[in-house]
């Protein structure tokens, strides 16, 4: 599987609230042209941040039906990589990548001070092994390539994984999206041991309480380093849920 390009940006952004409006204005007053091609790139330029948590907090809401999501900037969007994917300076989709080291303290986005990773994965050593979280995925829908969008972010997202030598990475969604995970995640990101949990109850979501939520596991290069150094057997890679 070959490694995908991302964009570098030799002009940040001198004006953020300028550009941003002239963004916002383009994408209620016209239709992105489909011959543009897509560019990818992890970016704090806060034009193109402000149109992702827009774009995301109306997604969230329409497909979850619900008016009480709020995407705007949060404290872990501060520390974390945010991915996007645009057609010129218009965003058509992003996600969030969260890494964290073993001896940082922070939550990730899906914990809470009763529901922490660490402790429900005692046998992952999270407490020495650097791992992260995706999450926060949003992709216009009336984009012709959403699901080209949607794999290639994916891919840029673990790949961004494997170099920074994450050895876990975790992903909170309902069960149908995670066997949708699962199966991107294998096939388009090459990480094979893919695993949903549903041995770990995950706390109701107040926006969402009819959603039951699952954690799906993803074992990367950097963890069966980790193994053989320690000299301890690699888990077996089966999944938990066919």
């Amino acid at each position: 599987m070959s490694k995908l390009s991302l964009h570098k940006s030799d002009n940040p952004s001198k004006n953020p609230p300028e550009e941003l409006q002239t963004s916002i204005f383009n994408r209620f007053s016209k239709v992105p042209r489909r011959t543009e091609s897509v560019v990818y790139e992890f970016t704090d330029d806060r034009a193109l941040l402000h149109q992702y948590y827009h774009l995301r907090e109306t997604m969230y809401r329409k497909v979850f039906r619900t008016d009480k999501f709020v995407g705007e900037e949060d404290l872990h969007d501060k520390i974390s990589h945010i991915l996007v994917a645009r057609r010129g300076k218009l965003v058509v989709g992003g996600c969030r990548l969260t890494i964290r080291d073993g001896d940082e303290d922070f939550l990730l986005p899906m914990e809470t001070p009763d529901f922490r990773l660490r402790r429900l994965f005692k046998e992952l050593s999270l407490n020495k092994l650097r791992h992260s979280e995706v999450s926060r995925f949003a992709v216009m829908d009336d984009d012709d390539d959403h699901l080209d969008i949607m794999m290639v972010l994916s891919q840029l997202t673990f790949e961004k994984c494997v170099d920074a030598e994450v050895a876990y990475s975790f992903l909170k969604s309902s069960l149908p999206m995670a066997r949708n995970w699962r199966r991107i995640i294998q096939t388009r990101c090459g990480q094979p041991n893919v695993r949903i949990r549903t041995d770990i109850a995950v706390p109701e979501n107040p926006i969402h309480p009819e959603i039951n939520w699952y954690i799906t596991e993803v074992p990367l290069p950097a963890s069966q380093t980790a193994l053989l150094h320690e000299g301890t057997l690699v888990r077996p890679a089966e999944s938990l849920v066919h």
